[in-house]
C-alpha cells in the first residue's frame, strides 16, 4: 500500500542532513551483521551532510537525487541514479542508492522513489537499468518484485571486508515507471 501523503521530488541542497540521517541510518539498520560494526560505528552524520550536500549542489554532478518526505518536510527516503558508471555492463542507466528507513520500509516509497527516478532517467533518454545490492541486504526482494533479472556478481570492499554483490538489471526502464 502507498503512502498517500508521500511527496517525492528533486533534492537541493538543504535536504543533505536529512539525506544523511537516512544514509547512516538505514545502513546501520540494514547492514548489522553483513557490515563489520566498527565500520557502521564510525559513520558520521556530519560528514555524511557534508558530502551529500556536494553533491546536490555540485554543477558538475551527473547524477539525480529524490526524497520522500512526509508533508512536515522529514525525510523518510532517497534515491539516486544517473548513468552506468562502469560501462562494463549493456545497461545505460544505474540507480546509485536507493534507501527508505526502516520504520516507512513495505508502504510503496521505495517503489515511488524508483519510479519517479526512472521515469527522469527515461526522459533523460536512457533505456535500460543496472542497480547494485550486497547479496546479504535483506531488502533485495524488493528488486525481485520488481521484475528485475540477476545479471551480474561482483565484489566490493567495505570495512576492510569483501562482500559479494548482485547487480539486477531491466532491459526496459520503462517497465519500473508504470
Amino acid at each position: 500500500m502507498t503512502e498517500e501523503w508521500a511527496v517525492i521530488r528533486k533534492a537541493n541542497p538543504e535536504d543533505a542532513p536529512g539525506i544523511a540521517k537516512v544514509h547512516i541510518d538505514t545502513w546501520r539498520s540494514t547492514y548489522t551483521g553483513i557490515i563489520p560494526s566498527n565500520y557502521l560505528d564510525k559513520l558520521s552524520y556530519d560528514q555524511a551532510e557534508n558530502i551529500w550536500r556536494e553533491r546536490i549542489a555540485s554543477p558538475e554532478s551527473t547524477g539525480l537525487i529524490y526524497v520522500a518526505e512526509k508533508p512536515e518536510g522529514d525525510i523518510v527516503g532517497f534515491v539516486t541514479g544517473g548513468p552506468e558508471r562502469t560501462e562494463k555492463y549493456p545497461f545505460d542507466g544505474e540507480i546509485y542508492a536507493i534507501y527508505v528507513l526502516e520504520a516507512f520500509q513495505g508502504r510503496g516509497i521505495g517503489r515511488l522513489l524508483t519510479a519517479t527516478i526512472c521515469q527522469q532517467l527515461a526522459q533523460d533518454g536512457f533505456q535500460s537499468l543496472l542497480i547494485w545490492v550486497l547479496e546479504k541486504n535483506p531488502s533485495r526482494g524488493f528488486y525481485e518484485k520488481l521484475c528485475g533479472e540477476k545479471v551480474a556478481e561482483q565484489e566490493i570492499e567495505i570495512g576492510g571486508v569483501s562482500l559479494p554483490e548482485v547487480g539486477y538489471g531491466w532491459e526496459d526502464i520503462r517497465i519500473l515507471i508504470n
